[in-house]
């Protein structure tokens, strides 16, 4: 079962459950003592900690094949977007949930098909006008073993409070739970910054579909996770993709040798 995870504890995410309940027509149900949204086949589960910070047991209680979460975007240079990405933490440092130096289980199909949906929405909303739309670095809890993506928006305050970019994100999160697929293409970025505009580019032209990306800036901690990455792409990974600029070539030939010990495609920028 695919779900979409709310948090009563993040504003922007319960304004994505308000415009499920008010514009899309989902109903409210309980169930096991928690609060779930339904429309058809497609389920939202509310939950009352912030989704950061949930544990594997709760996140695997919410669904077994995908997690799906809506959420604000906080951004303290101000940039106003909508995005995607998976998680986990490529450092000894965990201050924002999830595990020292572990990567969750995540699928490149879906985070494709978010992608491909904000951009869809931005391009048809006035309000969105000027907001940036792509991926994100791996970062950030929870720690998953369902495969899962984040899906946000916001930025500076009043964007994190827009009724536009909720509404981008719930359409997004519906397209997900309903047609996302695994990717045939999927890939692991390495280099580049927060925001990963070569991996950004690469997925606009509809080269590679990302799963986890680790920036240049946790490189020197996180280089030896990229087994892991590899392994908790849920569709299977096909490539490791080198935003060569800045990798110290060391770094850059460890990568390379990495990639080719699990016998992918080395793919250099």
């Amino acid at each position: 079962m695919r779900r979409i995870l709310i948090s009563r504890a993040d504003g922007s995410s319960m304004l994505v459950r308000r415009y499920l309940l008010e514009v899309m027509g989902f109903e409210r149900i309980e169930r096991n003592g928690r609060e779930v949204l339904r429309k058809g086949s497609v389920e939202a589960v509310v939950t009352d900690g912030l989704h950061l910070h949930l544990s594997p047991e709760e996140i695997a209680s919410v669904a077994d094949e995908l997690v799906v979460v809506a959420s604000t975007h906080r951004s303290e240079q101000g940039v106003n977007a909508l995005t995607v990405h998976a998680t986990g933490n490529w450092t000894s440092e965990a201050r924002y949930g999830g595990l020292p130096r572990a990567l969750s289980s995540t699928m490149a199909g879906a985070i494709r098909t978010a992608f491909d949906a904000l951009r869809d929405e931005a391009s048809t909303e006035r309000e969105l006008e000027g907001w940036w739309v792509g991926l994100e670095v791996t970062h950030h809890g929870p720690h998953s073993t369902v495969p899962l993506i984040y899906v946000e928006f916001g930025g500076d305050e009043r964007a994190r409070a827009s009724e536009a970019g909720a509404a981008a994100v719930a359409e997004a999160c519906v397209e997900v739970v309903t047609k996302a697929r695994p990717s045939n293409r999927a890939a692991v970025g390495v280099g580049g910054g927060h925001y990963a505009p070569a991996f950004v580019r690469l997925m606009a032209e509809g080269s590679f579909d990302f799963g986890h990306v680790l920036p240049k800036y946790a490189i020197p901690q996180g280089l030896d996770l990229l087994p892991e990455a590899v392994a908790r792409t849920a569709d299977g990974c096909r490539a490791v993709v080198l935003d060569r600029k800045g990798i110290p070539g060391a770094h850059r030939r460890e990568a390379i040798a990495a990639a080719e010990s699990l016998g992918l495609e080395v793919v250099q920028l």
